[in-house]
């Protein structure tokens, strides 16, 4: 395991990759919001309310399709015109994270439509 460090990443401090999503959790971990990795099923801690990839937290736009609580929603930054999907199980607890990435692929379609560049990485997402 690599070192713990106190400086966030936004890549997989494991294998380097993006995340997949956020995934808010809940339990013991109520309300904490981690990356998780779509290849190596890790998960990392990022405060929210803040970019997951440039960091900036004045900037932040919700999407979703069912209200601004739905489960499943795009964190859009308007600094650097990047989003992230927000996974909730606080919301959902049985949302599953790179599955529920997935079955949302039309989250992704409104996003793209709204200016923004996935930051995320969905390695089932990829053609065939």
């Amino acid at each position: 395991m690599p070192p713990k460090t106190d400086e966030e990443t936004t890549y997989c401090p494991i294998c380097g990759s993006h995340p997949v999503a956020s995934h808010i959790h809940s339990g013991d971990r109520q309300g904490m919001r981690y990356l998780h990795c779509a290849l190596c099923e890790s998960e990392w801690h990022m405060v929210r309310a803040k970019c997951s990839c440039c960091g900036d937290a004045g900037q932040l736009d919700y999407l979703s399709f069912d209200t601004p609580e739905a489960a499943i929603r795009a964190e859009a930054c308007n600094a650097c015109g990047g989003y992230l999907k927000v996974i909730s199980a606080e919301r959902d607890p049985d949302i599953e994270t790179v599955a529920d990435d997935l079955a949302s692929l039309v989250l992704d379609d409104v996003a793209v439509a709204g200016g923004y560049g996935r930051t995320g990485f969905n390695p089932f997402a990829l053609p065939g």
